[in-house]
Order: structure tokens, then C-alpha cells, then sequence
């Protein structure tokens, strides 16, 4: 078997996502762009047996400088979204052991202590082979829409009163836009501002710079939705990425003065409409905050009957380590129970 870290610039990553389904979140610039704004090295553990193939995107960061870990030692996160490990070629479950067992051996001689995966929903790897070496998580159901199905049957999944506000806003003069790029300064300005409004956490506010750049890395592969009021303002906003056939809901937000009138109801029923005259298979539009079920995915579940799993998956490479590393970080906090589900756990808040 080979196996390897590959970095963003290696050819060998480009030339398994040109032969396998994948997403944005897959793509060493995306990456690279995830690890400028998180934190931490980009790469991608890569390994070959006969003709099939696994690469999983990370990020490799140094354990915090308080826990006395001592040089050399690293772990690995996933970069945000769902940015899930891929297997290519013929094979069963079974075909991913081998694989597992040469990023365990790999990522501990280059000093990983524990490795954190985030699952994709439309692109699931079989759960078995994963609780053999690991711990397997699932967080809740996200909404998407099968692009494929007849019109019909489309405005047939979406709630009657989504269906009717859109046909009310549209009567009123709202319209939308995709790709007017000059409007960018009002998506940060909305996004920010409905940050605030959910107070949302720190690693939600992204600067200016970031959407910049997350523009230079996508390209062609990034829309702008901006829904208009009938006065020209901008009501409501969404970035959306559009990647061999998926679609996602990337991030969004709406006017506070346009709040009640649901834009952002208009701004998916006409992105779903225009991915399926484009020919994708499939709009993703996530679930609740941290896929719980609250109002934000009850919301999105008005779109479409279809649901999905997210799922995590938590490695321990070196459990001597990181049982040190955990005792550690509990001595310096002494609180009984505080880790619950963090992980790793030497690095809960």
C-alpha cells in the first residue's frame, strides 16, 4: 500500500477528485483557504491499494502550548463544512480497513495524537469499518432536494405557505439576482449584521478578506443570490457553491427590515429552479445549528421531504498521549464532567 500527507499542491490530489464524486469542501485551495482562516497546515491523508483510493482533507494543528505536549506532536480537524474522507474505486466496507489502519500508522509517525472527520451527508462512507477504530457521531438530519424529480413533484415537497409567500413577494415587486458580484459589499454587510442577530459564535464572523478569497478559490463554482425589495434594497443574501453536481447552501442572511416577510423563501425556491434548468443533482441545504431540530431546520424542511445524516467520526492514534494530554488539561480546569462530548477532550474550552 502507499500512503501519505499529501499538500494542496501535490498533482495526486487533483487527480482523485477528478475521477471521484465530491464537493467543494474537497478542494485543496478551499482547504488551504479553511486552514489561513482556522488555523493549522492544509493536507490530505492519500493512500492507494490495488485500484482503490481514499483521500481525507485536513488540518494539522499544534496542540496548545499550555498542555507541555512537547515538539513534534500535532492533531488533525476536518475543515469546516463536510469535508468527508472519499473512496474511490470497487470494494465493499472492507476496502476501507486497510485504509484506516495505514492513517493510523501514518498519521502517528508524523505525530498526530487524534484525528476529528466530519461526515457529508449525500456522500456517506459505510459506519462499520469506522467503530472499529474510532467513534462515530450522529448529530441530526439536513434537508435537500432530489433536482432530478419533476416540477410537479418539487412544488409538491415545498410547504403551502412557503409556496404562497414567494407567489406574494414576487406580486410585490421583489426580484432576484444571481452572480451580481458588485452587490458583494451588501452580502458581508447582511451576513454580518444577521450574525449579531442570532449571536451567533466568533467563528461565524468572517471578515471581508475571507469572502474574497473564498471567491478567488471557487471561481466559477461560487454564486451570489441576492433577493431585491421592490425599492432596489438588498432584502435578502446566500452564497451558494455549485460542484460536480452539488449544490449547497453555503451562508446567508437577511435584512433585519425584511425579516418578516421571508426573502430568503424566494431566494431558494429560485436557486432550486435554477440548479435544475442548469442539470445538478442535488441542492443541500443543511439542517438546525449544529443539525439540532430547531426552527432554522424546520424552516429548510419546508423545501423538500428528503433527509439525510450528518455524521462525525473521532480517531485516537496515540492513547497514551492522549489520555496524558487529557489529564492535563483537566488538572489545570479541576471540573467534574466538563469534557461531555468535546473532542479531543485536552482542547474543550
Amino acid at each position: 500500500m502507499q500512503a501519505e500527507l499529501l499538500r494542496p499542491s501535490d498533482a495526486r490530489w487533483h487527480q482523485f477528485l477528478a475521477g471521484t464524486p465530491h464537493d467543494f469542501y474537497h478542494l485543496p485551495a478551499y482547504v488551504a483557504l479553511c486552514a489561513r482562516q482556522e488555523g493549522g497546515q492544509p493536507a490530505a491523508f492519500w493512500a492507494r491499494e490495488g485500484d482503490a483510493t481514499l483521500l481525507a482533507p485536513l488540518l494539522l494543528r499544534q496542540l496548545p502550548a499550555g498542555l507541555g505536549a512537547g515538539p513534534g506532536l500535532l492533531d488533525a480537524t476536518a475543515p469546516y463544512g463536510y469535508p468527508a474522507p472519499l473512496l474511490q474505486g470497487p470494494g465493499g466496507a472492507e476496502r476501507m480497513v486497510p485504509f484506516l489502519e495505514a492513517f493510523q500508522e501514518v498519521g502517528a509517525a508524523a505525530g498526530i495524537v487524534s484525528a476529528f472527520f466530519r461526515g457529508h451527508p449525500l456522500l456517506p462512507l459505510p459506519g462499520a469499518p469506522l467503530e472499529r477504530f474510532g467513534t462515530v457521531r450522529e448529530h441530526g438530519e439536513t434537508v435537500y432536494v432530489d433536482l432530478s424529480l419533476p416540477e410537479t413533484e418539487l412544488a409538491r415537497q415545498t410547504r403551502v405557505n412557503h409556496r404562497s409567500d414567494v407567489r406574494r413577494l414576487l406580486a410585490e415587486g421583489y426580484r432576484v439576482q444571481v452572480d451580481a458580484w458588485e452587490r458583494l459589499e451588501d452580502f458581508q454587510r447582511i451576513y454580518q449584521e444577521t450574525m449579531e442577530f442570532h449571536t451567533a459564535s466568533e467563528f461565524y464572523f468572517f471578515n471581508a478578506g475571507y469572502f474574497q478569497a473564498l471567491r478567488e478559490c471557487l471561481g466559477e463554482q461560487l454564486h451570489l443570490c441576492v433577493v431585491e425589495a421592490p425599492q432596489g434594497e438588498a432584502a435578502a443574501v446566500g452564497l451558494f457553491t455549485c460542484v460536480d453536481g452539488l449544490v449547497q447552501f453555503h451562508l446567508s442572511g437577511t435584512t433585519q427590515a425584511y425579516r418578516r416577510v421571508g426573502p430568503t423563501k424566494l431566494m431558494l425556491i429560485h436557486m432550486r429552479d435554477w440548479a435544475k434548468a442548469r442539470g445538478e443533482r442535488f441542492l443541500h441545504l443543511g439542517g438546525g445549528v449544529g443539525c439540532q431540530a430547531d426552527s432554522l431546520a424546520f424552516f429548510k424542511a419546508g423545501f423538500s421531504k428528503l433527509r439525510s445524516t450528518f455524521r462525525t467520526f473521532r480517531m485516537i492514534l496515540q492513547p497514551g498521549i492522549y489520555a496524558q494530554l487529557v489529564q492535563r488539561r483537566r488538572s489545570a480546569t479541576p471540573e467534574p464532567g466538563a469534557d461531555g462530548d468535546f473532542f479531543p477532550a485536552y482542547r474543550r474550552p
